[in-house]
């Protein structure tokens, strides 16, 4: 402790603080520790990387993580808009649109621009799934009285394109939507084609970003099937 512009060892300092009156066992204890001992006692316990747990926050505490993994994280809503045993699938126009509605970047939204894709988003910071499926629903597809259900929520784990030799997570929340009877379908700009399609036919060469596997995962669930196992596959 430093008073007066000189260090002095916690006994002298109380001396100096008459306001302060200890006694007893708090007094003892407080003597015996040391400037060096106060310090570890006070200073953020933060070790950055070596925790096992996965707490993914500036200010973890030790036994959690302040960076991602190395293969990268995303966690995304998918709403599934149905309609007498179809879903609603998009195929995206490369639109610069898209960067501010789902986080989409020019090589994606061109890349995957043949296959059909749920409609989805990558969720904001801090943001609901809820509120995230209602900005697909009223802002990409633009369908005002969508009833939406709960959010569920799924997984994945796979190796990451981008990060050759780590895996990379997901964390999927499905909301189903139901649009009102007079709901008629209007292509936005940003999609090239919306179209309701029978999730048990369409093939699975036919979907892009691997949204093969996220409508078979919804599907199961649907049809009271268990999560659907495969050989996990980059992206």
């Amino acid at each position: 402790m430093e008073i007066g512009g000189e260090e002095e060892s916690f006994e002298l300092a109380f001396r100096r603080l008459p306001s302060h009156r200890w006694t007893g066992h708090a007094r003892a204890a407080l003597i015996s520790l040391d400037r060096k001992a106060f310090a570890v006692v006070c200073a953020p316990q933060i070790v950055p990387g070596t925790g096992p747990f996965l707490w993914l926050m500036k200010h973890a505490p030790p036994s959690g993580f302040q960076q991602l993994p190395p293969g990268g994280m995303c966690v995304c809503a998918y709403l599934f808009v149905t309609r007498d045993g179809r879903i609603l699938l998009g195929r995206y126009a490369d639109d610069p649109q898209w960067e501010a509605l789902a986080g989409l970047d020019p090589d994606r939204r061109q890349n995957h621009g043949k296959g059909w894709t749920v409609p989805a988003t990558h969720l904001k910071l801090g943001e609901d799934p809820r509120t995230a499926a209602r900005r697909v629903g009223e802002e990409a597809l633009g369908i005002h009285g969508l009833r939406y259900s709960e959010p569920r929520s799924e997984t994945d784990f796979y190796p990451s394109k981008m990060v050759p030799g780590e895996m990379h997570y997901d964390i999927w929340f499905f909301v189903d939507g139901t649009p009102p009877k007079e709901y008629g379908i209007r292509v936005p700009p940003w999609y090239t084609e919306l179209s309701w399609q029978d999730p048990r036919s369409v093939p699975t060469t036919a979907y892009a970003r691997g949204h093969e596997d996220v409508v078979a995962r919804w599907l199961s669930a649907k049809t009271g099937g268990g999560p659907t196992e495969g050989p996990a596959v980059a992206r």
